[in-house]
């Protein structure tokens, strides 16, 4: 009754999704009733009509299946009976999205502010992290300077003395584990107003 799709007897199973033995005895039961009645074509094909009810002349000519609540639904780009996006890749992108922007939200939420605008004299906890990579010469930007230079010193010697077949293995390891102290050498900073020390008391420098 809202469309112009053939109530032929394949549309009808293909569409309702159901067996044949039910889909026949929904027919016998209609047309017992009085409710459609059934016609042929040129062709013999046979095909029903709806009593007294006229069809919409701008009504849609064909189905499809909803991949979603698996019931027949106009062609377009929703389906008009659950809501939800036809073409199961656009609704699979559009939950991954969705997904992205609650776990960025529990990020923002969670982390202390560090994800918020730095006030004056704050360092970029960002910035602190990706300095960390250069080792503990980039720690400068937040740590005191005695445990930036300690360290600075330690990692100049292994440097120099460990063989580079195995510094090279060790420095995937030790790089980012230094952009993660970087960035909370930069972290407590903010929390603190200076700079201070993650491994000895706390100075200014």
């Amino acid at each position: 009754m809202t469309t112009r799709v053939p109530l032929t007897r394949a549309n009808i199973l293909f569409y309702t999704g159901v067996g044949t033995k039910q889909a026949e005895k929904w027919l016998d039961e209609m047309l017992g009733s009085g409710l459609i009645e059934f016609d042929s074509d040129d062709s013999g094909e046979i095909f029903y009509t709806v009593c007294g009810a006229k069809r919409p002349p701008g009504g849609a000519t064909q189905l499809t299946r909803c991949s979603a609540c698996r019931r027949a639904t106009g062609a377009g780009t929703r389906c008009t009976r659950c809501g939800q996006l036809l073409d199961p890749q656009l609704r699979a992108l559009r939950s991954d999205i969705e997904r992205a922007g609650s776990a960025l939200d529990l990020v923002r939420r969670g982390s202390g502010g560090l994800m918020a605008p730095p006030k004056e004299g704050d360092k970029n906890v960002a910035v602190a992290g990706l300095l960390g990579l250069l080792g503990p010469m980039g720690w400068f930007y937040a740590a005191p300077l005695r445990e930036a230079g300690l360290a600075t010193a330690a990692f100049m010697l292994v440097y120099m003395l460990v063989p580079h077949l195995i510094l090279y293995a060790l420095m995937t390891l030790l790089l980012p584990a230094s952009a993660l102290v970087g960035a909370a050498y930069a972290w407590k900073h903010n929390r603190s107003g200076r700079r201070s020390g993650l491994f000895t008391e706390d100075e200014s420098a």
